[in-house]
């Protein structure tokens, strides 16, 4: 009994690391990578003072303070001022990052941040189009879903029509770990 199960386990792992590759292998690898090295849109995000005119700048301010209530960025008024012989007020607010934020944060200056606008995942029940170059080189194309993240709004989505996108993945094979994706 011991010898037939350790030969079904040797065809098992011989077929795992065979040179063939099929749609429903490269979909696995696909997904496997973009878990690992996720694939994302990036805006960069303005801190530290900045003034706002209270009616003139009225929708971003709207979307800062969005922002603030769900605890990504903090939101302190320096000062208020009236301007002169004009309905608008002219107010100087500070913007910060919180810990609740790193999820999103790429890269980080002093004065600015690059944050995760745009989240892209494998879509479900799907399969990817696969072409084969040569013995080990394919090429796999799949279809990302597009998921908007609490700082989409401090940019103009790029592709406003749809909810997600194709992109191509380069896969090799090598004889030592199968096939995979190239980064």
């Amino acid at each position: 009994m011991k010898k037939i199960a350790l030969f079904f386990l040797l065809i098992a792992i011989a077929a795992c690391s065979s040179e063939s590759l099929s749609v429903k292998k490269a979909t696995n690898l696909i997904e496997s990578h973009t878990e690992k090295y996720p694939y994302f849109e990036t805006t960069n995000f303005q801190l530290g003072e900045h003034k706002f005119n209270i009616r003139k700048d009225a929708a971003e301010l709207s979307q800062l303070k969005s922002l603030a209530a769900q605890n990504l960025i903090t939101l302190n008024t320096v000062k208020t001022t009236k301007k002169w012989l004009s309905k608008d007020s002219v107010s100087v607010v500070n913007i910060a990052l919180t810990a609740e934020a790193s999820p999103y944060v790429v890269e980080q200056k002093k004065n600015r941040a690059e944050v995760k606008s745009y989240l892209f995942t494998i879509q479900e029940d799907s399969d990817v189009q696969l072409e084969l170059n040569n013995k080990t080189k394919a090429t796999a194309t799949a279809k990302l879903i597009k998921t908007a993240t609490p700082f989409a709004t401090a940019q103009t989505d790029s592709n406003p029509n749809a909810a997600f996108i194709t992109k191509k993945f380069t896969l090799k094979y090598a004889k030592d770990t199968g096939w995979y994706v190239v980064k």
